[in-house]
C-alpha cells in the first residue's frame, strides 16, 4: 500500500471523526455552500492575469465561509463592514467583490477562516485545492496561449476581411474562415501543454518549420481537416478552451 500524504492523512482522519448521519449533514451542508457559491467559482472564466484569479480564489473562500456559517468567517465579516475602502467602492457604485476581497485579506482572522473551510472540506473528502488548481492552470495557459498568438489571429481576421472586400460582396467566406482559424488552432495547440503532442503530429504532416510563423511555406492542399492527425488536436483545443472556461468561437473574434 502507498504511503499517505499530509493532506490525505488528514482528510482520513477528519472523516473518521464523523460517521453516519453526522457524516452525511455535513456533506450535505458542504455540498449546498458550494452550490450557492459556484456562480463565485464560474468568475474564474472571466480572469485576465493570476491577480484576478487569486481574488476569484478568495471571494470563493469567503463565500463558503459566509454559507457554511463558521464561526471565523464572523470577525472577518465585521471587518470588512467597518473597511472605508468598501464603504467608498459601494457609495460611488464600483463593484465592491474586489474591494470586499481585499478587505477580508486584511482581516486578522483572515487566515483562520480560510483553514476552517479547508477544514470543512476534508471532513468531507472535498478536494478544494485540487479543484482549484485545475481551474486556475487551465485559464492561465490559455490566457498565455491566446497571448502569444493575438498576432497571428489578427493578420488572420484582417486578410480575411480584405478578402471579402476585394470580393465585391463584403462577405466572409464561410470555407475561407475554417482555412484560416485551422492555423490558429494549430499555434494555440503549440502553445498549451496539453495539446503539444498533438500540434507536433500535424507540424510534421504539414510541414511547419516554426509553430510561430505556421504561414510560412504554407500550402493549403496539406491543411485538410480530413486528415487522421487534425481530429486529436481538434479535440484537444476545444477541451483546452473548456477548461478555460470559454470556446474555441469566442476566443476567435476577441
Amino acid at each position: 500500500m502507498a504511503a499517505l500524504t499530509g493532506d490525505q492523512l488528514i482528510r482520513e482522519v477528519a472523516m473518521a471523526a464523523l460517521t453516519g448521519d453526522a457524516l452525511q449533514q455535513a456533506e450535505d451542508e458542504f455540498t449546498d455552500a458550494f452550490n450557492q457559491n459556484r456562480v463565485v467559482l464560474a468568475g474564474f472564466a472571466k480572469c485576465e492575469s493570476a491577480l484576478d484569479l487569486a481574488c476569484v480564489r478568495d471571494g470563493f473562500h469567503l463565500g463558503m465561509a459566509r454559507a457554511l456559517r463558521l464561526d471565523t468567517y464572523k470577525p472577518v465579516e465585521a471587518h470588512i463592514v467597518r473597511d472605508i475602502a468598501v464603504g467608498a467602492a459601494a457609495a460611488a457604485g464600483l463593484d465592491i467583490f474586489p474591494v470586499s476581497v481585499a478587505a477580508a485579506r486584511r482581516a486578522p482572522g483572515w487566515k483562520a477562516m480560510v483553514g476552517e473551510v479547508m477544514q470543512q472540506a476534508a471532513l468531507v473528502g472535498s478536494d478544494l485545492v485540487g479543484i482549484w488548481k485545475g481551474l486556475a492552470v487551465g485559464r492561465l495557459e490559455w490566457l498565455t496561449a491566446t497571448s502569444t498568438t493575438h498576432g497571428l489571429k489578427t493578420t488572420l481576421r484582417e486578410a480575411l476581411k480584405m478578402d471579402a472586400a476585394a470580393g465585391g460582396g463584403g462577405e466572409i467566406l464561410t470555407g475561407d474562415e475554417s482555412d484560416a482559424k485551422m492555423v490558429w488552432m494549430y499555434t494555440m495547440a503549440s502553445q498549451l501543454p496539453p495539446c503539444r503532442d498533438t500540434a507536433k503530429a500535424w507540424q510534421s504532416a504539414v510541414n511547419i518549420a516554426d509553430p510561430l510563423q505556421p504561414l510560412e511555406g504554407y500550402r493549403a492542399e496539406l491543411w485538410d481537416a480530413r486528415r487522421t492527425e487534425w481530429a486529436p488536436l481538434d479535440v484537444a483545443v476545444q477541451a483546452a478552451a473548456e477548461r478555460a472556461g470559454t470556446s474555441l468561437d469566442e476566443a476567435w473574434v476577441m
